[in-house]
């Protein structure tokens, strides 16, 4: 193994641009809990909750426990495309739809030269 879980959620939420409270309202765990889990007061969290966690991370659990080195097998290109989902994937539909209509006038420009 890598990393232990909570450096990995960490590292996830982080690169993400997520707090603990907002983790907390998308997965429905209790802050204070998540802060435990995160701070070493407590140990690894319940399987429901460690794959509430994953998913609204947008990972699986092997990943958040070190069982899988996603960063370092992913090119960076990968990483960066990744990184861009997940920004888009916080913007609300308006703006989503925005950035919908600039991505597909700059690839039928790129398409065309």
């Amino acid at each position: 193994m890598n990393s232990s879980f909570k450096e990995n959620v960490k590292d996830e939420l982080q690169f993400q641009g997520l707090s603990v409270k907002e983790l907390s309202a998308k997965t429905n765990i209790p802050y204070q809990t998540l802060e435990n889990y995160l701070n070493s007061r407590a140990s690894m969290p319940p399987a429901d909750y460690a794959c509430r966690i994953a998913k609204v991370l947008n990972t699986d659990v092997e990943s958040l426990l070190g069982e899988k080195d996603i960063q370092n097998s992913v090119p960076e290109e990968k990483k960066q495309d990744r990184h861009i989902l997940t920004l888009i994937s916080r913007l609300n539909p308006e703006n989503k739809k925005a950035v919908l209509q600039i991505l597909t006038t700059m690839v039928r420009g790129q398409e065309n030269t």
